[in-house]
C-alpha cells in the first residue's frame, strides 16, 4: 500500500507546495481545511498532476469536526504515515484589543488541533514509524503586539512540537517544527512556497532535529 501525507490547514502557497512534493514521492494526499469550495478546489488541482489526492472539511479548532474529518480521509487512502499541521487562525489584531476569550478561541486551531490530531492518529504513526511536521514561524521567538493572538498561537505550537518530540521519539514517531522567520511569496528571493516546501522536506528526511529554522 503506497505511503500517504495528511494535510491539516490546507490551502494555495506552502502546504500545496508541500503536497506537491510529497505527491512527487510518491505519497497519497488528504486535505483538510475549514472551507469546502477552496479545498476542493485545491485537491482537484493537485489530481491534475496525477497525484492520488482527498479532501474533506473541518474546523482545526474543534475536536470532533477534526477527527471526523480525518476518519473520512483514512476510510479514503487508508492508514496515515505522515502529518503536516498547517492550521492557524493568522490575524493582525493588537494584543490589547484581544480578550482571553479570543486568545482561547484562537488557541484551538493554532496549537489544540495538532494535538487533537496527533493523539488520534498515534497508532497509524506508530506502526508506520510516521512523521509529524508542524508549521512553525518566527513570532515564536520574536512576537509583535500588532499580531497579538499569533504570536502566543506560534510560540505555543514550537513548544507543544518540542515536547511531543521528546515524548513520542521512543514510539518511533518522528516531530518537527520548521520555523519559518520570513513571509512566503511566490516571488521571494528566500522563501517562495517551493523551498520552504523543501525545508519541510529536508526535515522529514534527516529527521536529525525537532526544530529547523528557515
Amino acid at each position: 500500500m503506497s505511503k500517504s501525507i495528511l494535510i491539516i490547514g490546507a490551502g494555495e502557497g506552502l502546504s500545496t507546495a508541500v503536497a506537491e512534493k510529497f505527491g512527487e514521492q510518491g505519497y497519497g494526499i488528504g486535505l483538510i481545511s475549514r472551507n469546502l469550495e477552496n479545498v476542493k478546489a485545491l485537491s482537484k488541482k493537485i489530481s491534475r498532476l496525477g497525484y492520488n489526492t482527498k479532501f474533506a472539511t473541518a474546523d482545526a479548532g474543534n475536536a470532533v469536526s477534526l477527527v471526523q474529518a480525518i476518519k473520512a480521509i483514512k476510510e479514503q487512502l487508508g492508514s496515515i504515515d505522515v502529518l503536516l499541521y498547517n492550521a492557524a487562525a493568522v490575524k493582525a489584531q493588537d494584543i490589547m484589543t484581544e480578550t482571553s476569550e479570543s486568545l482561547s478561541h484562537d488557541l484551538l486551531v493554532n496549537a489544540g488541533g495538532a494535538l487533537d490530531a496527533v493523539k488520534f492518529l498515534r497508532e497509524d504513526l506508530k506502526q508506520a514509524n510516521g512523521s509529524v511536521l508542524i508549521t512553525g514561524g518566527g513570532l515564536a521567538n520574536h512576537p509583535h503586539p500588532l499580531y497579538g493572538s499569533i504570536s502566543v498561537g506560534k510560540a505555543a505550537i514550537r513548544n507543544l512540537a518540542l515536547q511531543l518530540h521528546e515524548r513520542l521519539k521512543d514510539e518511533g514517531i518522528y516531530v518537527g517544527t520548521l520555523t519559518i522567520n520570513n513571509m512566503i511569496t511566490p516571488d521571494s528571493a528566500t522563501h517562495t512556497p517551493q523551498m520552504v516546501a523543501e525545508q519541510f522536506w529536508k526535515l522529514f528526511t534527516e529527521k536529525n532535529t525537532a526544530e529547523l529554522q528557515y
